[in-house]
């Protein structure tokens, strides 16, 4: 939240973390608390994505 003045408000945010949890509670927050309404969680997180959209990535 103390950088959230940083992000821009007129472009479309996909926010994201390693499963997914993490991310969709920021996204709570920077609506709640910022008033953000143009963000979008990556369901399952970027280990969702390396398996489902690029089995080329690297997982950890």
């Amino acid at each position: 939240m103390a950088r959230a003045s940083l992000l821009p408000r007129h472009h479309p945010i996909v926010v994201y973390c390693h499963h997914g949890g993490r991310s969709a509670a920021a996204i709570t927050e920077l609506q709640t608390k910022a008033g953000f309404t143009n963000l979008q969680n990556l369901t399952g997180g970027i280990h969702a994505w390396a398996l489902e959209v690029d089995p080329t990535m690297p997982q950890y």
